[in-house]
């Protein structure tokens, strides 16, 4: 009888760039504990908030309660990255103000697209001199890019977006951030714009859009998300991206929870959010497994999942190894996380890759 090969690949911990806190309190908590039992030891906690995070003060006591409230010990080994919300009403006094607090990061979100985005801009033209402050104070632009403008569909939202990247990039300094790229016929410009401007232009992919399609995600409530998921071609096509191995191109995993009752309604809109938190190494792991045949494609793993990321934000390095192994794991139906119930994107389906308990990186 044959025996079949398993594979066991040792991981640097996850540098998450693109996380959602919530609101702190015992929802918060879950979430972190989460995100630590997924394989993370870096946070970005996104400002889009119940009341947005738009000056340095609200963000330093977000994160300080997080830090104080919300982590499961002291000597948890997790870093938070801070971010401010980045609006048309934002001032070059509040910039300085962050950039001296150690904040930055700031994030665009366009108006009423996704989230808690009533704050979110509605002219891109308008925020440019805001961009143009970020790049001469040193404070990164993250950019949920979809159009603002409804009359463009949910399909091609993304995609008009690129003329906006351009333009930021032409028009001021600024190091700018294309977040959970999603729409493959992008892929040409993204690579031009990182050849243009050289450390200036990068690239967020999530786990779900490097794992589903849009065929899977119809009828299926815990996949939707913004930006939805596109086509088969896509998600192949965004795969291949990632496994070209650029520096550009790196893990953010925007896994967005929402209390069940937020996402199965009977009137209105389901909640944005597509939750992969406890499992995010591996749904990563298991949409990209041909990487992880090789030492080299593991190589490219890492640098995907936790190196670029730590390179550009200067983080520190990983604190911890996670052993994957290429076992079935049938992703549970919810995970209680405070009082809120939240239902996995993927959940009751079986991916290729398990996690093994932890042990710590070298040093």
């Amino acid at each position: 009888m044959k025996t079949e090969t398993v594979l066991t690949r040792e991981i640097d911990t996850l540098a998450n760039v693109h996380w959602h806190g919530r609101e702190v309190g015992e929802v918060m908590k879950g979430l972190i504990r989460e995100a630590i039992r997924g394989g993370a030891d870096v946070l970005g906690p996104q400002p889009n908030t119940e009341k947005s995070l738009i000056t340095a003060t609200q963000v330093l006591e977000y994160v300080g309660s997080a830090k104080a409230y919300c982590l499961p010990s002291p000597d948890t080994r997790l870093t938070f990255l801070p971010f401010v919300m980045l609006t048309e009403e934002t001032t070059r006094e509040e910039l300085v103000n962050c950039k001296i607090a150690g904040i930055s990061d700031g994030k665009i979100y366009p108006r009423l697209r996704t989230t808690k985005s009533a704050n979110g801009v509605r002219h891109y033209g308008r925020i440019l001199p805001v961009v143009r402050w970020c790049g001469e104070i040193g404070i990164r632009v993250h950019n949920h890019f979809e159009h603002p403008n409804m009359i463009h569909g949910n399909r091609d939202a993304e995609y008009l977006c690129l003329a906006v990247a351009e333009m930021f990039l032409e028009e001021t300094g600024a190091v700018i951030f294309w977040e959970h790229a999603s729409d493959a016929r992008c892929i040409p410009a993204w690579k031009y714009f990182a050849g243009k401007y050289p450390g200036r232009f990068f690239v967020t992919v999530t786990a779900h859009h490097l794992a589903w399609n849009e065929d899977q995600a119809f009828g299926n409530v815990r996949l939707i998300c913004k930006p939805p998921l596109k086509t088969e071609r896509d998600r192949l096509a965004l795969v291949q991206l990632v496994c070209d191995g650029h520096p550009w191109v790196m893990a953010g995993a925007d896994d967005a929870a929402h209390d069940v009752n937020a996402k199965h309604v009977h009137d209105g809109k389901c909640a944005c959010g597509a939750f992969t938190t406890p499992f995010l190494h591996q749904i990563y792991a298991h949409a990209l497994s041909k990487l992880l045949e090789t030492a080299g494609g593991t190589r490219t793993y890492i640098n995907f999942t936790s190196r670029n990321a730590r390179k550009i934000h200067g983080l520190p390095p990983a604190s911890r190894v996670i052993a994957l192994v290429n076992k079935p794991f049938r992703i549970p139906p919810s995970c209680q996380i405070g009082p809120w119930t939240v239902e996995s994107a993927g959940a009751g389906e079986t991916i290729d890759w398990s996690m093994v308990p932890e042990k710590p990186a070298a040093s």
